[in-house]
């Protein structure tokens, strides 16, 4: 088990490469939601996706339009648009073609009213990609597969790639997860990319922009890292499969980066009336360590278990590690104090029922506070059996607040200024959200300075399939199948020509 992990460090610096960029990503997701009014987080999709227009039989060939965002994820509205191609390609404005030489330039600007109302789109030749100059991806312009559709918008250029499902895929593995990982690993993750594609796919998420979905961590990450042959293979040797319910009906197979050692129920993770069957709470202890141990699942729901957990796993687990199995996070109660309201707000006016005020009597109830005040004890409510903070109280001097659902206890407590603590390093960028809400508080004052340290472990919502705990399974000989199933109980692997319409 130690010369596995001794292998896996590169592995290790690939994943700490793609969580950075979901860090950075986390911005675009933001700006995003305020831009999309009225649309949910991504975090709470699952129980607000009831919606769905009539769609034809999803295939193979079956295109997505991805809208594809500006540089650094900020936003869907360009304020230009470049293209080129190492090829000639070609640009038809309402049925009018241009012909452009190879790395000529085909140029549309926001501020032109001439666009609106117009049908652009931009065809590469034959084998040959379309490169966008106007944005950057990790440092180079990226290149995009088929065509590129240029809409005017009041608030600027929305840009969409549409190309085949299968395609699509090629650069969404190593976006998600570093091809340095074994090829089990990225099989796994090409299943729950192929989907979740396909459930975004039948919603109607971003119809309002002719678009099945984006390039962000909102959905999930597209072209941010460029294809590469093993991405290809990955998607190529799992062509068409998708995990489905016992219904039959395709689930949306959700991953995150890195789990505490537990894996958190779906239900717990989105606040969902019922369980969901294929997304179960599971401790992550591997084969080995359960069979030495006889332990096969702990109940974390109490403070005491929780934080003996955190600070010693007396066993291996599949993330054991990772680089985000453990972190921590110092905030002075003057810089929590300052940027509450704003955050309660924001969370508030999403759904007003998961942030309850107390009232003189005791109780709980939903409406708009004008201010928390300072910010004295930060009380864990509820925590579920896989730690999971579901609920969080925090005690100010002008209110007490209840904060419900792990997506709020994140973004209410998040870190945008302040330095992450985890294995193997230290982190200091915009963060619109904890690294999870599997953590506890304890206090940190000194100098006379009031402040509150989070100690937790893991990165991401915690639903769903660990990436490092896909890698982990790989290296131990595990199957792309054996790793989806035991992540994703109760879900079985189908093709796509066996889903019904």
């Amino acid at each position: 088990m130690r010369k596995m992990r001794r292998k896996q460090i590169g592995v290790i610096i690939g994943l700490s490469v793609m969580v950075l960029g979901c860090l950075l990503a986390e911005t675009g997701k933001r700006k995003i939601q305020k831009e999309k009014k009225g649309q949910v987080s991504e975090e709470k999709t699952v129980q607000k996706k009831t919606g769905a227009v009539k769609r034809e039989k999803i295939t193979d060939n079956t295109n997505v339009r991805v809208l594809l965002m500006t540089t650094g994820f900020a936003s869907i509205f360009h304020e230009k648009v470049k293209i080129t191609s190492s090829k000639p390609f070609t640009v038809t404005v309402d049925g009018r073609k241009k012909e452009y030489p190879a790395e000529g330039m085909a140029s549309f600007q926001a501020k032109d009213k001439k666009y609106k109302g117009k049908k652009i789109v931009v065809r590469p030749s034959k084998g040959a990609k379309l490169k966008v100059l106007s944005v950057e991806r990790k440092g180079i312009h990226p290149n995009y597969r088929h065509t590129l559709k240029v809409t005017w918008n009041k608030k600027g250029l929305l840009l969409t790639n549409k190309l085949p499902l299968e395609e699509y895929l090629y650069a969404v593995v190593p976006s998600e997860l570093s091809t340095s990982s074994k090829m089990e690993a990225l099989k796994a993750q090409a299943v729950c990319a192929r989907s979740y594609a396909c459930c975004q796919l039948k919603s109607v998420r971003y119809d309002d922009y002719q678009a099945d979905l984006d390039d962000s961590a909102s959905c999930q990450v597209y072209n941010n890292i460029p294809e590469d042959a093993r991405s290809r293979q990955a998607v190529k040797e799992t062509k068409g499969i998708v995990l489905a319910d016992k219904k039959g009906n395709i689930v949306p197979a959700y991953y995150y980066s890195t789990s505490w050692g537990y894996s958190a129920s779906g239900q717990d993770v989105w606040n969902t009336k019922s369980k969901i069957p294929y997304l179960p709470e599971r401790l992550q202890i591997t084969e080995k360590s359960r069979k030495k141990s006889g332990i096969k699942s702990l109940d974390l729901s109490s403070e005491n278990k929780f934080q003996a957990f955190i600070h010693k796993t007396s066993f291996d687990t599949y993330d054991s590690d990772a680089v985000w199995y453990r972190w921590n996070m110092t905030i002075s109660q003057k810089a929590l104090s300052a940027r509450v309201d704003s955050l309660l707000a924001e969370c508030y006016a999403a759904d007003p029922d998961l942030v309850l005020t107390q009232t003189k009597t005791g109780g709980y109830r939903s409406k708009p506070i004008k201010s928390l005040g300072l910010v004295k004890k930060i009380r864990v409510e509820k925590r579920e059996k896989s730690g999971l903070i579901t609920e969080v109280v925090l005690v100010g001097k002008k209110n007490v607040v209840k904060v419900c659902t792990q997506h709020n206890v994140r973004k209410v407590l998040g870190s945008p200024y302040e330095t992450i603590y985890y294995n193997h390093g230290k982190l200091r960028a915009y963060m619109s959200l904890l690294p999870s809400a599997a953590f506890f508080v304890a206090d940190a004052s000194k100098d006379n300075e009031a402040a509150f340290q989070f100690i937790g472990g893991g990165f991401g919502h915690g639903a769903g399939m660990s990436q490092y705990g896909a890698i982990t399974m790989a290296g131990l000989g595990k199957k792309y199948n054996e790793i989806l199933e035991y992540y994703f109980t109760g879900a079985n692997l189908k093709k796509l020509s066996e889903i019904p319409a």
